[in-house]
């Protein structure tokens, strides 16, 4: 996904969702009220180049 701020465009990326469980958590009016589990993968980015108010650093995340 292509991102700006600022005037400053970088490319942004969506961890995918699996659903690994749907529980039954009630009732409300009649309807079943459900809830799902998700397994989020965290990316690992490394080291980053960074720039703060034009001065250059990296950083590691």
């Amino acid at each position: 996904m292509q991102l700006s701020y600022r005037g400053a465009h970088y490319e942004a990326t969506i961890p995918n969702l699996e659903a690994d469980n749907i529980e039954e958590i009630g009732r409300y009016r009649g309807a079943t009220m459900t809830r799902k589990h998700f397994k989020v993968a965290q990316p690992h980015h490394g080291r980053v180049e960074l720039t703060y108010r034009g001065v250059k650093y990296s950083h590691e995340v």
